[in-house]
């Protein structure tokens, strides 16, 4: 990240948001992660679940890089524009797969299906997906012996929690460091500690969690 003097990043026209560069090798790394979580569905690769760990990761790299590059362009963060832009990308193949899994449930699904699907659906559209596995004390492995259509949204669930902390975090973050500097790179350089610290925290947490058997907490976890 460059002084606050450089040229900022491109404006898209539509909604003024400043723009990261497309980076190609980034959807490629995305594909791979989901291919091996396919591959360890199928018994192919052992570990293949870390995918869901690497796409994590890149979209947690992708979300702070247009932060910072709105703070670049603009000098400060839109949070109803950031969280629109990701309520447009998310929301609408959501609905779709809802409808269907309401359809399925209407049509096809055992009665003894009904009341899980109905709390499953609930917590799939408040993005709590997670949290609904973990206070039921649902194992991730039985989701192989019991599934649920809905089992999968436990992922986009945590997505979604990091979607609406961490531009919080952030805005908090930007607020800070402005009362002392206007620079760009001094916001990046803060950005770039907490991001260490909150990272060590999330890796300590888990070895904790693993060290006492909480295997299943410590996957589902937001924080970890």
């Amino acid at each position: 990240m460059t002084d606050s003097a450089a040229t900022p990043p491109p404006v898209d026209a539509a909604d003024h948001a400043p723009r990261i560069a497309y980076m190609p090798a980034l959807d490629g790394l995305r594909g791979l992660a989901v291919a091996a979580v396919f591959a360890f569905h199928v018994g192919h690769l052992e570990g293949g679940y870390l995918g869901v760990d690497l796409f994590f990761v890149l979209s947690g790299y992708l979300i702070t890089s247009l932060l910072l590059a709105e703070v670049h362009g603009t000098g400060r963060v839109s949070l109803v524009r950031f969280w629109g832009r990701r309520a447009r990308r998310l929301l609408p193949a959501l609905a779709v797969m809802l409808v269907g899994v309401a359809a399925y449930a209407q049509s096809a699904a055992f009665p003894s299906e009904l009341h899980r699907i109905r709390g499953d659906g609930i917590a799939t559209m408040l993005y709590v997906a997670n949290w609904r596995e973990i206070f039921r004390q649902v194992g991730y492995w039985m989701l192989f012996v019991s599934p649920s259509p809905l089992n999968h949204t436990w992922s986009l669930a945590i997505e979604e929690q990091f979607y609406l902390v961490w531009p919080l975090l952030f805005v908090a973050l930007v607020v800070a460091v402005r009362r002392r500097s206007t620079s760009t790179t001094a916001v990046a350089t803060c950005v770039g500690v907490l991001c260490a610290v909150l990272a060590a925290g999330s890796l300590a947490t888990t070895v904790w969690m693993g060290r006492h058997g909480l295997w299943d907490r410590d996957y589902y976890g937001t924080d970890t």
